[in-house]
Formats: structure tokens, C-alpha cells, sequence
């Protein structure tokens, strides 16, 4: 005999019964029941719930099989399909009610719709931005659903923080070593963040009373945290979360626009209104796409961290100051030219050495063979004269063509900038050029460089493709020092920390210790002529202070000036919401009893992405020679 199941008229049942008898087990039978063939939805086995999709752990166990009789509520929608959910969850945490259908056939549906998803293919899938490295979203492929009802209540959003879930503040993976996606058993939304909103992936959920720790991005980005930052584990006294060895911050929430337009949000503003939204995953974070319109408040703190004036220096001080210019070029950004200049008069007091680096050549982008700076330089100078500061000279080497690594065409440096007006030299020599290697002689506190300004081992492979440090020996006061500008590879080779590999795959790292070992190798050579030799270190070093690159450097010979200050102070450069030093500066120890005072400068960091000059921020060292006079 042909088999036969039962077909319910699904009209007739609203969603909350058939998930009622998902939950119970029971549902009565109507008299007007029809027969069909085998592949309708008429029996409590037919139908699969969200949660049963999704599982306890990142990737489904229907990953890549057909499903039938998924019921839900349509919670989001966005250009290739939409968001839907179960308005009856279990109570189970561990397994979000939420899901992505993936339509491949148009279908009209709208917010609020109860949707069966008659048949469909699960879909483990890597979002935008990562490829391999990418932890997958769970999605429902299908040409098949049927709308129910239309105008139904939301489920409602799952309150995140404070009288809600509790979110990780500490650990976002501490249980796998490898890839997320193949250890299904090790699973603790408990502890760790990226398995906590892996059990909310596509539920709407609720942000009470945020607080903005970073402005928007220009990916119309911006990052919070829960409850004014009630629980939060790094949040500094100006409002920033601050990442530390130990804590990744898994608290902060991004905030996206793919429903929303994003409004003009900076650091310290506070969220009026709750936050209500979906939770997605793509270019290697979780994230809330906001659903509903932001209401928030301006506390004016941007305007209070930026509004700095510099100090007064005595006639036997100096100030160093080190900042990244972020691809300078007077052809492709003449406003950019003016308002460092203003930053460098104005905000940092002209310092008398400028450490500067991603300078690029006269004709920027242009694949040229055009490498030198000069009239970059020259137009920038210039400009800090215009604006009531000093002449600076310069000291640049020019690169060889495109490698140096940057933009393509770029021929990005690092250059040192200095002004004679206030006594300071610098010791003659002949300049070096690009692969040229820089030598010492003399003997004792007469050591002194073989080419004024030159390079520390440009054809060291550490720093192929990648720019060579500069180093220049200047004379305050009848004392000599060094100084050594660096500019170490990026870290965007990188694994995110929200990525499949766990714990993050450090793929920069190993060429940045290589050019960290070779610059404090230079550091060890001049210290062995002269024990007592003042060396300054400042570069946009691409690592953390206690990174093993950073920590390389140091060495035994140097110190990082960022041990000097409160640990609330420790950034110069905001990434994803987490506030990190990047760049720093570093003083071997006869130079440090001249130290009067250092700090970094938050002038880019916080501003959102349309007002920056910069994604770094200055730092600045004041230095005291009457000590030895």
C-alpha cells in the first residue's frame, strides 16, 4: 500500500499552535483535514524548529541537508532575503531562535509575516570580508515558503546586559585551539563572547542605556557597551575601552547600518532609548543591525579630549613628538598639509623633532620614477611656517621605487623633522641612500654615525617590502643623542579575533620581530662603544607593548615610555572599538634621566572617520638637558 501522511491546512493554525505542539506535543485535529503524498507538513515531525536548525555550537548539524516545515516570524529584511525567528523559543540559551532564509526565487513577505519555509537547503556560509578564515552564519537556502499571516507581533528582543544575559567582559575563545568550526563540543556562551552571540546569531536582541566607546567608522560603524558601561572590564575615565593582554573586550558591541541610516555618533555619547536589532556576523565580528531609529545624546567629550594646548619648554628642553601622516602627499591632499601643520603649531607646540611616518613621494599614487619627497616636504614645511611655526629641515631618505611596501606608486618613508632655532644640531655627515648601510665610529662618548641621516640594515630580508628605519645623531646643550625613526609591517595579515582560527593567527608577526631584533641589534652596537649613549626609539611600531616584537625591541636596552604612564592612558589608535597603542617610543637608559614627561595625544583616534588626519595619533616625549649641562 502507497503511504500517506497527514496535511494540515496551516492557514487555519496560527504559528504560536504549531510551535505549541513543537514544545507540548500535542495539537488538535481539524475535521476539514486533507491527505497528500509524502513531503507536506501535516505532522508534528514534519516541522523543525530554528533551534533545532541552529544547534549548540557554530556551525548546524543540518549543515548541507534539505530541511522541510520551518515556521517563523519575519523579523528583518534585507536585499537577498530575511531575518526570521521562532515566537515561542525553548529554553535553551545555547541555541538562537534566529535564522537567515536565503531566497533564491522572489517571494513578497514583510515584517511581521509568519512564514513555513516548506523546504530548503541548510547553508553554513562564510559572510563578507574573510573567506577561509571567516566563522560561518546559518542560513536557510530556499524557492519555497508559504505566508501564513501577515502583521504579527515580533518575538521579543532579548535583553544583552544588565537584568538580561550576562555578556563575556574578558575572553572571547579560550576553549579551542584550532578551528571553531570543527570543535562543535567546545562550546561556553557563558565565558566566551564569540560564543555568546554564536547563540543569539540572528535573534533580535535589546542594548539598554549604551555607551559609545568609538565614533563611526568609515564603514558607517560604531562600536558600544551595555548599561553605561556598568560591567565593562576596560573602560577608561575618558571612555574608551581599552584592550589589555588579557581582555579582547568581548563587551563592546558593533553597531551597523544594514537597516538604518547611521547617525553621527562619537566616543562618550549616551543612547537615550534601548538599542533593537539583529544580531549578524560579517568582515570577521558579531554585530547589532539596528532596526529601529537611535536615539542618543552628545556629551560633548570629543571636543574636551581634543582640546589640548601644548606645553611651555624651558631653553633647556627639547619635545620629540612621532606621529604616522597616513599617506601625506601635497598633490592628492593639500587640506591634509594644513591642518597638520595647524595640529603641529597649535596642538603640539612645534615640537623640535617630528618622527613622521607614510610620507609619501612628489607625485603620490603615480606609478612614476619619481621617488624623492622633497617638494612634499618643502610644501609642508612651508605650511607650519605659514601657520606661525618654525623652519624645520629634513632628514629623508628616498626609497627605492615601490619597495618600501604602502600604497602602490606611494613610496611611503620614514622622515625626521627638525628645527635649529631653539640650539639644536645636527652632526654633519654625508647622507645615506636607499640599501646603503649605516655604520658607527669612533670610540666611547665620541661614537658617531658614518652617514647622517642612514639606514639600519635596509637589506636585512626583515625589512623587504617593508620600510627601513632612519637613524640621525643631533647635539643639545654639547650633548649628542640618536635618534631612530621605524615604521614596522602592518598587521593586516592578521586573523581577526573574531575569526575561525582560535586563537588568532599572527601571520605579520614574525617579520615584525625580525625588524624589532634588528634595530635594537643597532641600539646594542652603539651602546657597546658607549654604555652611556642617549638613544631615542619612535616609530608607528604596529604592535602592542607587550607583544613579543615590542618586547624584542626593548631588549634590555631600551625603555617603552608607555611604562612610564597610567595604564588608562595606553592608546594612540582605535580598532573595532578596541582602544590599543600602536605607536610608541622608547629611550635607552641614560637618555631616560632627561625624561620630564610623555603622553600620548588623542587627536585622531576619537573623531570620526570624516574628521580624521589621521587613524594614529601623535605622541609626544619632553626632554631636559640641564641635568648634564
Amino acid at each position: 500500500m502507497e503511504s500517506k501522511i497527514y496535511k494540515f491546512h496551516l492557514k487555519q493554525f496560527p504559528l504560536i499552535l504549531i510551535s505549541l505542539f513543537l514544545l507540548f506535543g500535542c495539537i488538535s485535529v481539524p475535521q476539514n483535514m486533507t491527505t497528500s503524498q509524502p513531503g507536506s507538513c501535516g505532522n508534528k515531525s514534519d516541522l523543525l524548529a530554528i533551534n533545532q536548525l541552529q544547534g549548540s555550537g557554530h556551525r548546524s548539524p543540518y549543515d548541507g541537508q534539505e530541511v522541510r516545515c520551518v515556521p517563523g516570524i519575519v523579523t528583518a529584511i534585507d536585499g537577498n532575503g530575511f531575518y526570521m525567528q521562532s515566537e515561542i523559543p525553548d529554553e535553551d540559551a545555547n541555541t538562537s531562535e534566529g535564522i537567515y532564509v536565503d531566497l533564491l526565487a522572489f517571494a513578497s513577505v514583510k515584517v511581521g509575516d509568519e512564514i513555513l519555509v516548506a523546504s530548503g537547503e541548510i547553508r553554513e556560509y562564510n559572510p563578507a570580508g574573510l573567506g577561509e578564515n571567516s566563522l560561518t552564519r546559518t542560513s536557510i537556502r530556499t524557492s519555497e515558503l508559504e505566508v501564513l499571516s501577515n502583521g504579527n507581533k515580533l518575538p521579543a528582543p532579548v535583553l544583552i546586559g544588565e537584568g538580561g544575559r550576562d555578556i563575556p567582559d574578558r575572553i572571547i575563545e579560550n576553549d579551542v585551539e584550532g578551528y571553531v568550526g570543527r570543535n562543535a563540543a567546545l562550546f561556553d556562551p557563558e565565558e566566551d563572547g564569540m560564543d555568546f552571540y554564536e547563540s543569539l546569531e540572528s535573534m533580535r536582541v535589546q542594548v539598554n542605556n549604551a555607551l559609545a566607546v568609538s565614533s563611526i567608522n568609515s564603514c558607517n560603524e560604531v562600536t558600544v557597551v551595555a548599561d553605561g558601561g556598568k560591567n565593562t572590564s576596560g573602560l577608561s575615565p575618558i571612555g574608551v575601552l581599552l584592550l589589555a593582554e588579557d581582555d579582547a573586550n568581548p563587551e563592546r558591541i558593533m553597531l551597523d547600518d544594514k537597516f538604518i541610516r547611521m547617525p553621527d555618533i562619537l566616543v562618550g555619547d549616551v543612547f537615550t532609548q534601548p538599542i533593537v536589532g539583529i544580531i549578524d556576523y560579517d568582515f570577521g565580528n558579531f554585530r547589532i543591525q539596528p532596526t529601529e531609529k537611535l536615539v542618543f545624546q552628545s556629551k560633548g567629550l570629543v571636543q574636551q579630549i581634543t582640546d589640548v594646548e601644548p606645553l611651555e619648554l624651558k631653553s633647556t628642553q627639547l619635545s620629540v613628538a612621532n606621529l604616522n601622516l597616513l599617506n601625506l602627499s601635497h598633490l592628492e591632499s593639500p587640506q591634509r598639509i594644513e591642518s597638520f601643520a595647524y595640529m603641529i603649531v597649535e596642538k603640539l607646540g612645534s615640537p623640535d623633532i617630528l618622527v613622521l611616518q607614510e610620507v609619501m613621494d612628489d607625485d603620490g599614487r603615480l606609478s612614476s620614477n619619481i621617488v624623492s619627497a622633497n617638494k612634499n616636504l618643502e610644501t609642508f614645511a612651508g605650511e607650519i611656517k605659514r601657520r606661525g611655526g618654525p623652519l624645520y629641515h629634513w632628514f629623508s631618505i628616498d626609497p627605492e621605487r615601490n619597495a618600501d611596501g604602502g600604497v602602490e606608486g606611494g613610496n611611503i618613508r620614514v622622515v625626521i623633522m627638525f628645527r635649529m632655532d631653539r640650539g639644536m644640531k645636527f652632526l654633519s655627515a654625508s647622507p645615506g641612500e636607499a640599501g646603503q648601510e649605516v655604520g658607527l665610529t669612533g670610540q666611547g662618548a665620541n661614537v658617531s654615525l658614518t652617514q647622517n641621516p642612514g639606514l639600519i640594515w635596509p637589506n636585512n630580508s626583515a625589512f623587504r617590502q617593508s620600510r627601513k628605519p632612519i637613524v640621525a645623531q643631533f647635539q643639545f646643550l654639547e650633548q649628542n643623542f640618536f635618534v631612530i625613526g621605524a615604521h614596522f609591517n602592518s598587521k593586516g595579515p592578521d586573523g581577526p579575533l573574531y575569526g575561525d582560527r582560535q586563537p588568532p593567527n599572527l601571520d605579520s608577526e614574525k617579520q615584525r620581530i625580525a625588524q624589532a631584533k634588528a634595530v635594537n641589534g643597532f641600539v646594542k652596537d652603539i651602546l657597546e662603544i658607549d654604555p652611556q649613549a642617549k638613544i631615542l626609539v619612535a616609530g608607528d611600531l604596529n604592535d602592542f607593548p607587550w607583544s613579543v616584537s615590542i618586547q624584542t625591541l626593548t631588549g634590555e636596552q631600551l625603555t617603552n615610555l608607555f611604562d612610564t604612564i597610567d595604564r588608562t592612558l595606553w592608546f594612540t589608535y582605535i580598532h573595532e572599538g578596541n582602544a590599543q597603542v600602536m605607536d610608541q617610543m622608547l629611550l635607552s637608559e641614560a637618555f631616560m634621566q632627561n625624561l620630564v614627561g610623555f603622553k600620548p595625544l588623542n587627536l585622531n583616534s576619537v573623531l570620526p572617520a570624516d574628521q580624521q588626519l589621521s587613524d594614529h595619533d601623535p605622541i609626544i616625549a619632553i626632554l631636559d638637558f640641564a641635568y648634564y649641562e
